[in-house]
């Protein structure tokens, strides 16, 4: 058993990270795939993002799902031009928009999603809180970090992106 096991494992394709980020959004690279873009596909795509890590100081890792789409289609040969991306936070989310001041009084620590959003706003990725999110959760604009904007709903949000041509993406 622990031949196969050794076997198994030592067949197994590791993560790689790039070429959009080096250090976030690790994917695997597929050989011989029967379905893959091309140099000339256009993706756009918006991501409904309302779910919470069951660890208050673990990041979100549907936020660096975004991370994982442009390093794996640029890796595969889409041009980084060709892909536009946006998410909203809502729901159980909604935490994740909280900038560091906001976030340590609430939960005691530095919000661990800051780098993945700063990151994702450095490639020009939309990123919105549901206002009504907010609202009930007693979250204030001036609490929201500098590179999230406040919607109305995050069903507006969804509604308008997806009449532009975004697929919505929902995990």
């Amino acid at each position: 058993m622990g031949l196969f096991y050794n076997y198994c494992m030592a067949q197994s394709p590791k993560p790689e990270y790039g070429p959009v980020f080096n250090q976030i959004g690790a994917t695997f690279n597929i050989e011989d795939v029967d379905f893959a873009p091309n140099s000339e596909t256009v993706l756009k795509a918006i991501f409904d993002i309302d779910y919470k890590p069951k660890d208050p100081l673990a990041s979100n890792s549907l936020i660096s799902s975004l991370h994982r789409y442009l390093n794996m289609h640029v890796r595969n040969g889409v041009k980084k031009s060709n892909i536009s991306l946006a998410f909203v936070l809502h729901g159980d989310s909604t935490k994740d928009a909280l900038n560091n001041e906001a976030y340590k009084k609430r939960y005691g620590s530095n919000n661990p999603n800051t780098q993945l959003i700063k990151t994702l706003s450095e490639h020009g990725v939309d990123m919105y809180i549901c206002g009504q999110s907010a609202a009930y959760s007693g979250i204030s604009k001036s609490e929201i970090m500098p590179e999230i904007k406040l919607a109305l709903s995050s069903m507006t949000v969804l509604t308008i992106y997806q009449s532009e041509g975004y697929s919505l993406i929902k995990f």
